[in-house]
């Protein structure tokens, strides 16, 4: 898969995107053109209303293009941070290196590439929006035969057979490479880390781990985008509401949640751990620093002559205490606020245009003026 990346590598954005657009909507659209079905008596046998296909090859399929320049270098950034920034101890730096090297090799595996093209060819017939849900309306990808008898049309059969498999197989390679990159956070999780309780990140030195995650949002957002896209299509020509779809959209919101952050959750017996011992040891140099301080300047220890203004033990002891606070709000696991909420958002935000066909514009208004005031 590295070889293939390489090769993709090597164009511009615009050029492998401009790409896309050429061997999956256009080839589909002039077909429909040609077939007659661009524009049907009906909006579901139309090509040019379908939403979701606006989605899934304008928004999705180049978003998971461009999702190689923005999730790529944060993973190769975190993966050496490991190494570099002394979060393993010396008698475990060959284990990070074995682990970079296992993953490096996993994501260029031949045979996985082999296995996600198999499974993408295999789910452009099965695993689209109208199959899933059984569809037993006529669409674009369909031409009727008779009264009853209905076969793919051309723009159906490049869909089923180009199209879809080139959206699947991107979307295919991202979650193997998550999968390879969760299993290289499970390796490291088990070596002997050196975290650092009162670290300033609140996470022991792991606190670059939940942005590297939350670059996972942009996946989010495309495949959301063509969920919505369909729905807004029923909303607008089938007359749906959009309250039938609240479940599907919680559900994503939860699985996204997990899929991307779910994988930091193999630090936290470790953090725990870093957590406990650092409130131990900080505590006991805490309680001898104020024994001494007690002694010296309460009990009245101190020289004669010796002023407490000024004096840098008060600085020191206000230092100590920080330094016990910053371990007392350590996280137990390294997944942040911040990435949550980015995770969120993206998958909220395709939703968001669905409330303007079904919330008046005004009461819209109302609602984001009572949230802002």
């Amino acid at each position: 898969m590295r070889d293939v990346a390489t090769r993709l590598g090597k164009r511009s954005l615009a050029e492998r995107i401009v790409g896309l657009f050429l061997v999956t909507w256009i080839p589909m659209c002039v077909l429909s053109l040609v077939q007659g079905n661009a524009i049907a008596p009906t909006p579901r046998g139309s090509f040019l209303l379908d939403f979701a296909t606006y989605a899934r090859f304008f928004v999705a399929a180049p978003l998971l293009i461009i999702a190689e320049r923005s999730i790529g270098p944060r993973i190769d950034e975190a993966t050496h941070r490991f190494a570099q920034d002394g979060l393993v101890g010396p008698e475990d730096q060959a284990n990070v290196r074995e682990a970079i090297q296992r993953l490096t090799l996993r994501r260029a595996s031949r045979w996985a590439t082999a296995v996600l093209l198999i499974l993408a060819l295999v789910g452009g017939w099965n695993f689209t929006i109208e199959h899933i849900q059984g569809l037993e309306t006529s669409s674009w990808q369909d031409v009727s035969i008779g009264e009853h008898t209905l076969k793919h049309s051309l723009a159906g059969t490049w869909n089923h057979l180009v199209a879809v498999p080139i959206l699947l197989f991107l979307l295919y390679r991202w979650l193997w490479h998550l999968l390879v990159w969760s299993l290289f956070l499970r390796s490291v999780a088990r070596l002997n880390l050196q975290l650092i309780p009162a670290h300033a990140d609140s996470a022991g030195g792991l606190g670059f781990l939940p942005g590297t995650q939350s670059s996972f949002a942009i996946i989010a957002f495309g495949l959301n985008s063509v969920l919505s896209a369909e729905i807004a299509f029923r909303i607008v020509y089938e007359g749906a509401q959009l309250r039938g779809f609240e479940a599907p959209f919680v559900i994503i919101l939860v699985v996204v949640e997990l899929l991307f952050l779910g994988p930091l959750l193999a630090f936290t017996p470790p953090m725990m751990a870093a957590r406990r011992r650092g409130m131990r040891l900080y505590g006991e140099l805490v309680a001898r620093y104020d024994r001494d301080f007690q002694r010296k300047w309460i009990d009245g220890g101190a020289s004669p002559g010796e002023v407490l203004l000024g004096s840098p033990d008060i600085q020191s002891l206000a230092d100590m205490g920080n330094s016990f606070e910053f371990v007392r709000r350590m996280r137990i696991t390294p997944i942040d606020r911040a990435a949550v909420i980015k995770l969120f958002i993206a998958t909220a935000l395709p939703v968001m245009p669905l409330l303007l066909l079904t919330v008046p514009i005004n009461d819209l208004f109302q609602l984001l003026r009572k949230l802002v005031l």
